[in-house]
């Protein structure tokens, strides 16, 4: 084969194997997106047992991942550190679905070790089939790392963001293995797939989430558990409080709603239709754009919001 014939014959399969993929992308999509559960397949969320249990549940995403387990007849444990929100989440969810259970455990996330006492001790008495760590947290947002002002805000964030989930799996997952069946949803963010200066360390905590999840799904999957990592994007919630529920960025309901409806289908996920769309163009970027490109449009974006922000709290 001369040396023209075998460039071509490279650039050809080249093209093949895109479009190959780009292909079963766009059929995965549909499926996981709006083919699954229409044909039956996925997680029947009632089969992993009757307690579900959120973290973060008084607001935004929790709250709504909250509902949802509710109205598929799930028993709910609501954990927050406000028991005043989170008594009227309880009180919101019997009113709507009253042959549910709903149990309320008040606890800071940013606190230590005696928390994890408590909580281990109150789940330990439920069968429970869904765990959902959502609880998070937000700090320097469009600052520098190192002008943060805000010593406490550094360790609660760790705490909050990193520390909560995995003692949270911890605490589960021996009840889960041990009946061969169970589901663990972690929240991540899209940030935690792209470059974030000027949001440092609130995309490190997230990327943790990532890193875990994956590792803890191959761990457990022959045991009959089943963990995937969600990555929004922006969700119309009070941490984006500069967002109006839309396309981009859905109402906390709708989101939870299309999350839960990839359970199964999914091990990692952005959960929301066009997220999804967010979520491959950005793990494709990762492989094509340089970092230093990526990062300077990352410094450029955060600036634009951080200016909307302003320019919001200032009317």
């Amino acid at each position: 084969m001369s040396g023209c014939c075998l460039a071509e014959f490279v650039g050809w399969s080249a093209l093949a194997i895109i479009a190959a993929n780009s292909l079963y992308n766009v059929c995965h999509f549909i499926y996981t997106t709006f083919l699954g559960r229409l044909l039956g397949h996925g997680i029947d969320l009632k089969s992993c047992g009757p307690w579900a249990v959120v973290t973060g549940a008084t607001d935004g995403i929790g709250k709504s991942f909250a509902k949802q387990l509710a109205a598929a007849r799930l028993n709910v444990v609501l954990i927050s550190r406000n028991s005043t929100k989170l008594q009227k989440v309880a009180d919101e969810i019997k009113s709507e679905y009253s042959s549910i259970q709903v149990k309320t455990i008040a606890v800071d996330f940013t606190e230590s070790q005696k928390i994890y006492n408590t909580l281990r001790d109150e789940l330990n008495k439920l069968q429970i089939g869904i765990l959902v760590n959502n609880v998070g947290m937000l700090i320097g947002f469009g600052q520098r790392f190192g002008n943060i002002e805000d010593d406490k805000g550094i360790h609660d964030i760790i705490n909050c963001n990193v520390l909560s989930m995995a003692r949270m799996c911890h605490i589960v997952l021996p009840q889960m293995t041990q009946r061969k069946k169970g589901v663990i949803v972690n929240v991540g963010s899209l940030t935690s797939t792209i470059p974030t200066p000027y949001l440092t360390i609130y995309g490190a905590t997230k990327a943790f989430v990532d890193k875990f999840s994956r590792d803890l799904a191959a761990e457990v999957k022959s045991l009959g558990v089943t963990i995937q990592t969600v990555h929004p994007g922006y969700v119309a919630t009070n941490m984006a409080s500069h967002m109006k529920p839309s396309l981009v960025s859905p109402h906390p309901d709708t989101f939870a709603a299309a999350t839960l409806n990839t359970l199964g289908l999914e091990q990692r996920t952005a959960g929301y239709w066009t997220h999804k769309i967010q979520l491959y163009f950005t793990d494709l970027a990762n492989f094509f754009v340089p970092r230093h490109v990526l990062e300077k449009g990352a410094i450029k974006h955060f600036g634009e919001l951080k200016k909307a922000a302003l320019k919001k709290t200032s009317r």
